[in-house]
């Protein structure tokens, strides 16, 4: 079956590094497969033909239906063919060649591509007595089509006898970026058909949750959720990049452009373009207006079980004829609804927008709200995440705004309900330090690029003294915040000679002797702390919980080891044979550490006695865990913090990951286990729960405490 997904990596990399891309890409050679071998053009010509319709049923198999019938092994070496032959014979390559899928590192900027049909969004409704309102007045005896709402990105999928021409975003619903590169690389859309049709579909790009959460880990955790990754990847320049992401579609209306094609119903469309091989959204479902809020019901209890997100449902009549004569708005069709299930979310005014500044130089605006009562908090604020996400919504000071909780825990701006007086710009200066800021390749947001930004600096020192990093009790932002800005530190090796300041500090309001005890005490107590702590806690670009942890299994066990790894011409090489660690991630290293500064602050703190390389691992000589991949999630009774239970499989021979793959033997799960237990299944992954794993203890004599 298809490869499924890989590491996220980067187009800019110095020599060595993407001479290693190039080799890290390519598919790998197995020593049983015999080297290749041109055969004669016409012989060539025909295998071709015969490997791409093979190649585009597995895939059909595998990314649509989720039935695959061969292995990953048998598919690759049908994929190696293919490119090899078309290596070979460049002139034979299909222009929709399933080979395309793979993306390319040349990059290219998005031309303007005016839509053939506009493309329209829907009005909304947040409650079930708008939408059975709706449908009174609509036609209360007619059909209706009940969809989820996929929470993705929104596209144009334009085919020409049956050969994908464009991959077009929304845009402004009249004019979209022609995104067709980027688009080829997502395995679930056909590049060509199996009929030499022209039709324009329109679909919604997402990531189901579990294949983010995998990506996400591997990318440090910088991406906020599935439908802001899905968004960025289609705007990524390099579809190299692109087709790294476990991008996915569902398609879900679609025009067919010959006039000998008549079609009556909705229904009818959509088995048309299932029919044509597209996916589909699951559940959809077709009532009568009188059903449509039993249906709705019937959808909410799903929902939670669903392994992609969604925001709510569409309803659109069925009929055709039906359509036309309700006609549209200027905005939105007459004939359809959207349902949203997010109770949490409330009108309020927006009266000015500002931004916040983190440690990376991420400008991330947010505005500032008449307060509301929502989820059982005042709300003030809610973020905007980035100018593509402003001039998505049209969002302005003075508008009237949705506010929604997301995950109940973040507000954020849903919708404009009453539009500004214009769409606001940010301003293209650092709000903190009046750097320029600027707008890196692999993402949507403004950064600020000056290291020494103030509110850069207190957000890394704060993410230094975290709980979940170096854990300094006593130091939380308004402490930080106030010894930064009174001066008594100025970076993260500031901490560790604040004791030579306590006279001074006990004279500041606020800072008594006991609180200043705290402070040094926790101070003292982290230089306790592993190294793997130290390191994922500096904050430096790509490095953390997970590379960090990478490193150190493969032999960069001290921050000297990992320092001379980055000297000299080609050695850093050898970082690019770390399963896990993409370029983008060594490219990261050998700047960070090839950095004056850096290596300054290093120096530092090597001197005031944190840990700087690692502690050794204990290894019983009793070994049952050996050959054993384990992951661990969920929560237990006897194993708080649950990575007890990791330490003990390390101790007695085996290897922890943190997130399922096809090479995880084991997966230790409890209650609340999530998308990592549903992965497990799906990859027959031996599941294991906290009984099963203490009986195994008990029989191989393990006792713990």
């Amino acid at each position: 079956m298809p490869p499924k997904k890989a590491a996220g990596g980067s187009k800019k990399t110095s020599a060595q590094t993407k001479k290693k891309v190039e080799k890290k890409t390519a598919p790998v050679q197995d020593s049983n497969v015999p080297t290749f071998s041109a055969p004669p053009i016409k012989k060539a010509e025909k295998e071709i033909r015969s490997l791409e319709k093979e190649i585009r049923h597995h895939q059909y198999l595998y990314y649509v239906k989720n039935e695959p019938s061969i292995s990953d092994f048998e598919f690759d070496k049908m994929f190696r063919r293919l490119q090899d032959l078309e290596k070979a014979y460049p002139e034979m390559m299909d222009p929709a060649s399933p080979t395309l899928t793979v993306g390319s590192d040349l990059e290219k900027d998005f031309v303007k591509f005016t839509h053939k049909l506009p493309v329209l969004s829907l009005e909304n409704t947040y409650n079930e007595a708008e939408i059975l309102d709706w449908i009174r007045k609509t036609d209360p005896d007619g059909l209706y089509s009940v969809e989820w709402k996929i929470d993705g990105a929104s596209i144009m999928l334009y085919y020409e006898d049956g050969l994908l021409a464009n991959g077009v975003t929304r845009g402004t619903g009249g004019i979209g970026d022609d995104v067709t590169d980027n688009i080829r690389t997502i395995r679930s859309i056909p590049l060509r058909l199996e009929e030499k049709v022209s039709v324009y579909l329109r679909g919604e790009v997402y990531m189901t949750y579990s294949e983010f959460e995998e990506f996400n880990e591997m990318s440090e955790g910088r991406y906020a959720n599935p439908r802001n990754l899905t968004s960025g990847s289609l705007k990524q320049k390099s579809s190299l990049d692109v087709a790294k992401r476990p991008l996915r579609i569902f398609t879900y209306d679609a025009f067919f452009p010959d006039p000998k094609r008549k079609f009556k119903t909705h229904a009818e469309i959509m088995n048309r373009v299932e029919a044509l091989k597209f996916p589909v959204p699951p559940d959809s479902k077709l009532v009568s207006g009188n059903e449509v809020a039993a249906t709705i019901q019937e959808f909410k209890k799903k929902k939670e079980k669903l392994g992609f997100p969604t925001d709510g449902l569409v309803i659109k009549l069925n009929d055709l004829a039906q359509r036309q004569s309700l006609g549209y708005t200027s905005h939105s069709p007459r004939w359809a609804r959207a349902f949203k299930f997010d109770a949490l979310m409330k009108e309020s005014k927006i009266v000015g927008i500002d931004y916040a500044v983190g440690r990376t130089g991420k400008i991330t605006p947010r505005a500032q709200i008449e307060p509301i009562n929502l989820a059982g908090t005042t709300v003030t604020y809610a973020t905007l995440h980035n100018q593509d996400y402003i001039d998505e919504l049209g969002v302005g000071i003075g508008a009237v705004v949705r506010i929604s909780k997301r995950g109940e825990i973040i507000p954020a701006v849903e919708e404009v309900v009453v539009p500004g007086k214009k769409v606001f710009k940010i301003p293209q200066v650092c709000p903190s330090c009046g750097t320029k800021t600027e707008k890196r390749e692999d993402s949507v947001d403004r950064f600020c690029p000056n290291p020494d930004c103030p509110d850069r600096v207190k957000n890394g020192i704060i993410f230094f003294c975290s709980r979940k990093q170096m854990d300094i009790e006593g130091l939380g932002e308004k402490q930080i915040e106030f010894l930064y800005d009174n001066e008594y530190i100025k970076n993260i090796a500031d901490l560790y000679e604040l004791e030579k300041h306590k006279e001074n500090l006990l004279e500041e309001e606020g800072y008594g002797e006991k609180s200043v005890g705290i402070i040094l005490k926790g101070i003292e107590e982290s230089k306790k702390k592993d190294f793997r702590f130290v390191l994922s806690s500096l904050g430096l670009r790509e490095i953390g919980p997970k590379v960090a942890e990478l490193l150190i299994e493969h032999g960069y066990e001290s921050m000297d080891s990992i320092v001379e790894a980055v000297k000299g011409e080609g050695k850093s090489e050898a970082l690019m044979e770390i399963p896990g660690i993409g370029p983008s991630t060594v490219e990261a290293i050998v700047e960070n550490f090839s950095d004056k500064r850096i290596l300054k602050l290093l120096e530092r703190l090597k001197k005031a006695g944190l840990k700087m390389k690692a502690d050794p691992v204990a290894k019983s000589e009793k070994q049952p865990f050996a050959g054993q991949t384990w992951c661990v999630t969920g929560s237990f009774e006897h194993f708080q913090p649950r990575e007890k239970a990791t330490d003990l499989i390390v101790y007695y021979g085996g290897k922890k990951v943190g997130s399922i793959s096809s090479k995880t033997t084991h997966l230790l799960a409890g209650p609340g286990a999530g998308s990592k237990l549903d992965k497990a299944k799906e990859l027959g992954v031996q599941i294991v729960s906290e009984g099963e794993f203490l009986d195994l203890l008990r029989q191989n004599d393990i006792v713990f405490s």
